[in-house]
């Protein structure tokens, strides 16, 4: 047994193996087994999978308001939105915000160049997105319209208010 391999053992032992790395590498397998289940279905499995990530969205909702203190309106939205995706290493900021909308500029995504990741995993992961915006408030409505699974430099999602009746 080589020392490396000693000084290993004794890390894996002791569980000293940093935090970060042990959440890099959770991240990366939820995004292998996602996508692996996403190739085995068929379209109407497909869609059945994104309306799982929709209702999962919408069922935490409530715990991520109680969580994070937030307010049920477009500023706590976009909170939400934010701490969602830091939990699973997306980095994006507010770029834009009044009364009326937020946009939000998605800078570095840890699942963005995998070559088993492609546009339509994106959709299906953000319905989770969708469904955690519409439980916090009905009448928010989440958009992305860049894309950087579609090649560009950055993925937005804009968060508007909903004009009543529609």
């Amino acid at each position: 047994m080589t020392l490396k391999s000693k000084i290993a053992e004794f890390i894996v032992k002791r569980d000293f193996i940093p935090k970060k790395l042990k959440w890099e590498r959770n991240v990366d397998g939820i995004a292998r087994v996602y996508s692996g289940a996403y190739n085995l279905l068929d379209s109407k499995g497909k869609k059945k999978l994104a309306d799982m990530m929709y209702e999962w969205g919408v069922h935490d909702a409530d715990e991520v308001v109680k969580l994070l203190g937030i307010k049920r309106d477009l500023h706590g939205c976009a909170i939400a939105l934010l701490t969602a995706h830091y939990t699973f290493g997306i980095r994006d900021s507010i770029v834009e915000e009044d009364e009326n909308k937020v946009v939000m500029h998605i800078s570095y995504c840890r699942w963005n160049g995998r070559t088993d990741w492609n546009p339509a995993l994106c959709a299906s992961t953000d319905r989770y997105d969708h469904g955690l915006v519409k439980g916090i408030n009905p009448d928010v409505k989440l958009v992305c319209t860049k894309r950087r699974s579609q090649g560009a430099d950055f993925c937005e999602a804009i968060l508007t208010k909903e004009e009543l009746g529609k």
